[in-house]
């Protein structure tokens, strides 16, 4: 995987810079850091980026081999409502993505992307880069998720089965408009299951007959957004957490990457990269990488 990601980004740097002309594309990081500022007079600031890449291809008599017809699409959605008013704040951050893969081998539409992450923050300013902050996170996926690699392909996961919503009260640091750190020593934390497949058997962390599972720990998110070029803009952010009420020194990781490269006005390349720990759910690292061409909108 790591070969692959560097050769993906080789071909996009290269072809960048044919394209680096464009006005568009000079303007890509100049627009996006000028947007992370207040500028309504209400205080109220809203920026996003809208993704859609398609795929597709098709083989006839083709000595290689390969798949005859495949066609995929997958959707992203970043965007930040924030509002500002005096030392108060309130910031909203909506992360959405939904992809499918379509081939000749298995015939019907598969799913490769799906997540529901939504997280909203509201802080008092007591010093220059510090705020008392309350931290709410919801996390979910839309629809159900097979494991494709069983010949059952077993129903694994579903809309709140696992499903994750977060309360947190702490301590906010905000050096500038790219980076922020939040810690709490107390945070809670519910884990759902409502899927009827899983109610008789311990899956996610939540025990056989229950719905939900409450934990207690500590928890600390990071939060990072930086143009680095004026045609190529990073979205990043940290996870962990600490459940006080069981194996606390297992912390669960949600680590996102999302790199954004503009060709044109319209046309640019994204990849992302999800790396999940979570030893209730899979006692292995999970990874998710996927690079995608296509539509990519400024909101």
């Amino acid at each position: 995987m790591k070969r692959t990601l560097l050769y993906v980004l080789a071909i996009s740097l290269f072809t960048l810079q044919v394209f680096a002309q464009d006005p568009a594309v000079k303007n890509f990081s100049s627009v996006a850091l000028k947007d992370l500022k207040p500028l309504e007079k209400d205080g109220w600031n809203k920026i996003g980026t809208f993704i859609t890449n398609v795929n597709q291809g098709a083989l006839r008599n083709w000595a290689a081999g390969g798949e005859e017809n495949t066609f995929g699409i997958t959707t992203i959605l970043n965007y930040n409502i924030n509002h500002k008013k005096g030392k108060y704040t309130w910031n909203n951050y909506f992360d959405l993505a939904l992809g499918f893969q379509n081939s000749s081998s298995f015939g019907r539409f598969r799913k490769v992307d799906d997540r529901i992450d939504i997280t909203s923050k509201y802080g008092y300013q007591f010093s220059k880069q510090w705020y008392c902050a309350f931290l709410a996170n919801l996390n979910t996926q839309a629809l159900v998720g097979y494991d494709y690699n069983d010949s059952l392909n077993r129903k694994i996961s579903n809309f709140f089965s696992p499903g994750k919503f977060l309360i947190s009260a702490g301590i906010d640091f905000r050096p500038d408009t790219h980076f922020s750190l939040f810690l709490s020593p107390i945070t809670t934390r519910w884990i759902f299951k409502t899927d009827k497949s899983f109610y008789t058997i311990d899956k996610f962390g939540v025990p056989a007959f229950s719905r939900s599972y409450n934990e207690v720990g500590a928890f600390a998110t990071a939060k990072y957004n930086k143009a680095f070029a004026p045609w190529a803009l990073y979205t990043g952010r940290l996870d962990l957490f600490s459940n006080y009420k069981r194996n606390p020194q297992n912390l669960d990781v949600l680590f996102t990457n999302l790199l954004s490269m503009k060709f044109n006005k319209w046309l640019g390349t994204t990849i992302s990269l999800d790396m999940i720990y979570d030893d209730q759910i899979l006692q292995r690292t999970q990874v998710k990488e996927i690079f995608g061409l296509g539509l990519t909108v400024k909101l």
